[in-house]
């Protein structure tokens, strides 16, 4: 259900109400799903384009973005 919300949404660029009701879902529920979706897509994201980089850039990056 989150993903087809968020094909219609994030993809086909339908209003989020529009697309919620059309899925016969609550539109604060949709909000709450796109929500957590869009954190994961984006998680997904960085963790791949992190995946060619070397580990020791990756560190040495973790300790500076730390200070």
């Amino acid at each position: 259900m989150a993903l087809a919300l968020f094909q219609r949404v994030e993809i086909s660029k339908h209003p989020p109400e529009l697309a919620a009701r059309a899925l016969g879902l609550n539109p604060g529920d949709a909000a709450y799903l796109l929500t957590g979706l869009r954190k994961e897509v984006a998680k997904e994201l960085a963790l791949a384009l992190l995946a060619g980089r070397p580990s020791r850039e990756i560190n040495d990056q973790k300790g500076t973005d730390d200070e």
